[in-house]
């Protein structure tokens, strides 16, 4: 089947922002926390684990770009958004749970999140489910 064009807006939107963004903390960490104003100490193994989960979220990416050139992918490519950016969204309701309040703009992050995990979410459910 054929991806329609709201699957592949979902696929192509989360794939660009978990790439870039996973890009981003791999190649400068520092430099992309600072722009949400967090400071990240000169600690080499802090340093170390933030590019690999950058590099983690960029290997997520890939996977779920695949989606768009591969139609057999379009529903894994559509689970995988939904699960990675639900996941983020949750763990920042958690964190605000515990930690409190962050400012706006992870608030924003938040909603941004949850609504491409719906999306995805909405988009996979959807489709008839692969046959194993």
């Amino acid at each position: 089947m054929t991806p329609n064009v709201l699957q592949k807006l979902t696929i192509a939107l989360s794939g660009l922002i978990a790439f870039g963004i996973g890009a981003a903390i791999m190649i400068a960490p520092s430099d992309f926390y600072a722009l949400s104003a967090v400071t990240l100490p000169n600690d080499v193994n802090l340093l170390n684990d933030m590019r690999a989960f950058g590099g983690g979220l960029v290997a997520v990416a890939v996977f779920i770009g695949l989606g768009l050139f591969r139609s057999s992918l379009t529903f894994a490519s559509l689970v995988a958004a939904a699960i990675i950016f639900a996941g983020y969204g949750f763990a920042r309701i958690w964190a605000i749970s515990v930690d409190g309040f962050p400012d706006a703009t992870y608030i924003w992050v938040l909603g941004i999140e949850l609504f491409v995990a719906a999306a995805a979410a909405s988009l996979a459910l959807k489709m008839s489910v692969p046959k194993v």
